[in-house]
């Protein structure tokens, strides 16, 4: 076991320091915070708290204000909240360059019903089909077109079969 971790330190001690390549961590996380918040900013008043985001790099924890996001925001906010993390994800390519994977699509199971006001959904979907048209992604949502405002710019496809809640 000695000679073992002999190796080891063998070979630690011989390897150069690694370089760091592109951006730091509290860079990358600083700007996915900036697109997360300027995103959120229509929303202010709309629903959307007055507490930026900020993410720490140590351990990529969310935080909204000073408190962690899970530990702040109701129902409501969460989806305001994952909406905004969707859209600053469309823009990882933009923002970091190919440091890091990014979507080729976003998937939405249907926004209309978690609780926030059509309105407010139908300017988010808005605002993430211009994300997708500038940064070459594509989003897919499903919703009940009865209930929901058509999104200029969006393709719909109606389904062949609804099914009713019982």
């Amino acid at each position: 076991m000695a000679s073992a971790q002999q190796a080891l330190n063998n070979i630690a001690a011989t390897q150069s320091p690694r370089e760091v390549v592109g951006l730091s961590p509290a860079d990358r996380c600083g700007l996915f915070a900036d697109r997360m918040n300027s995103f959120l900013q229509k929303y202010r008043g709309r629903g959307w708290v007055k507490g930026n985001i900020t993410i720490s790099d140590s351990d990529l924890t969310f935080y909204v204000g000073t408190r962690p996001w899970n530990q702040i925001l109701g129902a409501e906010l969460r989806v305001l909240f994952f909406l905004a993390y969707s859209y600053a994800t469309l823009f990882l390519a933009n923002d970091l360059d190919e440091e890091c994977a990014f979507p080729g699509f976003l998937m939405l199971d249907n926004p209309y019903q978690q609780g926030i006001d059509g309105t407010v959904i139908k300017s988010v979907l808005q605002d993430l089909g211009e994300a997708a048209q500038t940064t070459g992604t594509q989003i897919i949502t499903t919703q009940a077109l009865s209930e929901s405002p058509r999104v200029a710019n969006v393709r719909y496809i109606e389904m062949s079969h609804v099914y009713e809640a019982n």
